[in-house]
């Protein structure tokens, strides 16, 4: 028996959810907790992240209060036995619904055994999926920690399977190994938004050959710097030595969330034999432009000095001087780029230096490129709507103020099929020698008239005349995932809001 299942009692929560409880009766003040109610006991959790326990045994009526912050406040009064913690608590609940199925639940839990009342489905069976090298491997360090609560054989280090050279390998091995847990199943993803791209990935493959439920949701715990997609779940920016047992419940009791997958096809001409054809799949953005570069520069410093990245503070300073150096001077989007929208021209905004194609509200870290505002020319953006966003930037400076949330991106267009063309050098395309970059997810790729370029070590030819290349950039709709958002009043890796 593993910590995360609670030693007592085994049985099924009957209700879970967020209450109000006065702390000081003095002052009538509440604060927010998260509660289990499991047969006539009832659980939850102190500002501390400690478990508390208490014996339902009668629940008194309600009364009305007004309050400055809301409208009302519905509450009761309950009975518990006169043991070292208290002799009665009083609750609160905003919503009516929630105060009545509360009190409800309450009241047939003082009423009869845990037995008779466990009706709910039983906890899920939570596999921790953990990236050792994630984070400066700081996977390393948190895959003990996680054995704790779920135990040995629910803890797989995927970067262990995927370098053992033998059989299944990888993400696709740990979903294979649990395929058949059963159907309460959810998988806890530990590492970076590459780490969360690749499992679901190998989780299609195993949905295609029938090998595991297409149904079976996957939470994120982010490590590493970016962790775009964790933070559109509500999990935060990332890990930071946070109590595991509240992460580890969110990731449990988290609305399940649809998310669209994008396929991204490109085509590069350089006039020297047959195209270059490479595909991706796409959870969060594509861009190509001056964030680009940036993202390549990044990237190729971190391989070749790994020990210069030790933490996310670090990295962060390191991508400042990165986008600094592209302040001036960068490939103009709004000259050399063509772009299409559902099959047809649209102009992009003169001085656009980058242009990004996104299908979540988080970019390069936590910038919503496209805003909250409403407009009559567009409609609301959603993760599962079959639709992505076309925005545009203007230098790093202008990131900076979107992170900041002074300003937005400009907004270029929506739509379901994009793509993107580079023009001729001549019509004000990238120059001979200057090779194209993009990023898809924020893995960088470099290209050039000799191809694609995934290694860091490569160096393109200078002072070229000729050799330019001309790409082409086709996203069109892929599949739809299922991930787990993290509970409302607090991310996965943040304690617990208190209001």
């Amino acid at each position: 028996m593993n910590e995360f299942d609670m030693a007592e009692p085994k049985a099924a929560a009957l209700k879970r959810g967020w209450m109000e409880k006065q702390h000081h009766n003095a002052m009538k003040s509440f604060e927010r907790r998260w509660f289990e109610l499991y047969g006539c006991e009832l659980r939850y959790y102190e500002k501390d992240q400690s478990d508390v326990a208490c014996r339902v045994i009668n629940v008194k009526g309600n009364t009305f209060r007004e309050g400055k912050k809301t409208a009302k406040r519905l509450e009761f009064l309950l009975e518990t036995p006169n043991d070292s913690l208290a002799k009665s608590y009083k609750f609160g609940c905003d919503q009516e619904n929630e105060y009545n199925e509360w009190k409800s639940a309450l009241a047939e839990a003082a009423a009869f055994d845990r037995v008779t009342v466990a009706i709910a489905p039983q906890r899920p069976n939570i596999v921790a999926l953990v990236n050792g090298k994630s984070g400066g491997k700081q996977g390393t360090k948190l895959i003990e920690k996680i054995k704790k609560h779920l135990g040995d054989a629910n803890v797989v280090d995927i970067m262990s399977l995927a370098e053992a050279g033998k059989g299944i390998k990888g993400p696709f091995g740990a979903l294979s190994m649990h395929a058949n847990d059963g159907p309460n199943t959810r998988f806890l993803v530990c590492g970076g938004d590459g780490t969360v791209g690749w499992t679901l990935q190998d989780m299609e493959k195993l949905i295609q050959s029938g090998g595991i439920n297409a149904d079976i949701p996957i939470a994120v715990l982010p490590l590493g710097t970016g962790n775009d997609m964790a933070r559109t779940l509500r999990c935060g920016g990332g890990y930071s030595g946070e109590k595991m047992l509240p992460i580890l419940m969110k990731a449990a009791v988290g609305e399940r969330k649809k998310l669209d997958r994008w396929k991204v096809c490109v085509t590069a001409e350089s006039g020297e034999g047959e195209p270059f054809v490479r595909e991706f799949l796409m959870c969060n953005y594509f861009s190509i432009g001056w964030d680009a570069v940036v993202a390549r520069g990044f990237h190729v410093k971190r391989e070749l000095s790994p020990n210069l990245f030790k933490n996310r503070i670090i990295n962060k300073l390191w991508y400042l001087y990165f986008s600094f150096g592209n302040l001036v001077g960068n490939f103009d989007a709004s000259k050399g780029v063509e772009l299409e929208v559902d099959g047809k021209p649209v102009q992009i905004p003169k001085g656009i230096k980058s242009v990004a194609v996104i299908n979540i509200p988080s970019f390069s870290g936590g910038a919503d490129l496209w805003g909250k505002s409403s407009s009559g020319a567009f409609q609301k953006p959603k993760t599962d709507d079959g639709i992505l966003e076309i925005v545009g930037t203007y230098n790093p400076l202008h990131l900076g103020f979107v992170i900041v949330k002074l300003r937005t991106a400009v907004r270029i267009a929506q739509g379901k099929v994009v793509t993107v063309k580079t023009k001729p050098c001549s019509e004000g395309g990238p120059k001979p020698g200057k090779g194209t970059c993009m990023q898809v997810d924020g893995e960088p790729y470099f290209l050039d008239h000799k191809g694609f370029h995934d290694d860091v070590n490569y160096k393109p030819e200078k002072n070229l005349k000729e050799g330019n290349v001309m790409v082409k950039v086709e996203i069109s709709h892929h599949a739809v995932a299922t991930l787990v958002e993290s509970p409302e009043g607090g991310g996965c890796c943040t304690t617990p809001k208190v209001e």
